[in-house]
């Protein structure tokens, strides 16, 4: 609950490539996202695939399996998921160099993304968020940038709108996977390593960061993903800390 109550949970290993891998299990699930009728989205990252549950934790669906950007419904390693508020999903398939978006069962729309450092092409794309105007932002890791999307009038296509430098993201270790939340014009970036959270406008301009090495409250061990609940308050998982902090921002 918003107090910190434990309300239920969910999930055991399981790894699809070794063999049997039913819906609601894992292996190092990273990202997960809710969708506007309270469905629930998790990027499976080593089985290679997202799974489906509804609010209660329930399975409904799964869909993806390992392989090359060259089909539609394969990952590789796929860590960033948001949802938009047409339901759409939006999947970082990292190691595909790609964003995948998909309707709310699962079939395929389309993607943009590419191998690069042009606009529009990534490195390691990790963190992915989607604002309430359709706009799309990815954490271009080892790029070590922000990049913004538009659509077009179908939804079919996503053009770069925008792209600013992240002084962050220097390492690249398994724990510094920067995951980002779009709320209220606002963008919320986490540097893992950099033991902080960034907040930017959703054009790029810089509004402040907090954030240091700590075991304390004032501080972070790895921040590992960052999220903005309705009453505008940051709630952020500190996970060398195996905890979540939340904070209210000044006026």
């Amino acid at each position: 609950s918003a107090d910190g109550e434990f309300l239920t949970a969910w999930g055991s290993y399981a790894d699809a490539l070794a063999g049997n891998a039913p819906v609601g299990t894992f292996s190092e699930p990273w990202g997960v996202a809710v969708g506007p009728d309270g469905s629930i989205y998790v990027s499976d990252t080593w089985n290679h695939r997202v799974q489906k549950f509804g609010p209660a934790g329930e399975p409904i669906s799964t869909w993806g399996r390992y392989g090359l950007a060259e089909e539609e419904n394969t990952f590789w390693g796929p860590r960033g998921i948001d949802v938009g508020a047409d339901g759409r999903v939006y999947v970082a398939d990292t190691g595909n160099k790609r964003i995948a978006i998909y309707d709310a069962n699962g079939n395929w729309l389309t993607e943009f993304g590419t191998t690069g450092l042009a606009p529009g092409e990534f490195d390691e794309p990790v963190g992915v968020a989607v604002d309430d105007d359709g706009i799309v932002y990815v954490a271009d890791t080892w790029n070590q940038r922000m990049q913004s999307f538009s659509p077009s009038a179908d939804g079919l296509v996503y053009f770069p709108l925008n792209q600013w430098d992240i002084a962050g993201w220097y390492g690249q270790s398994l724990d510094n996977k920067p995951f980002i939340t779009a709320a209220n014009g606002y963008l919320f970036v986490a540097d893992p390593e950099g033991y902080r959270v960034l907040q930017f406008t959703t054009s790029g301009e810089f509004v402040r960061t907090w954030g240091d090495y700590s075991i304390d409250t004032d501080g972070f061990g790895i921040v590992a993903a960052v999220a903005v609940d309705p009453d505008g308050q940051v709630w952020v998982t500190d996970a060398g800390n195996h905890r979540i902090l939340r904070f209210v921002l000044p006026e």
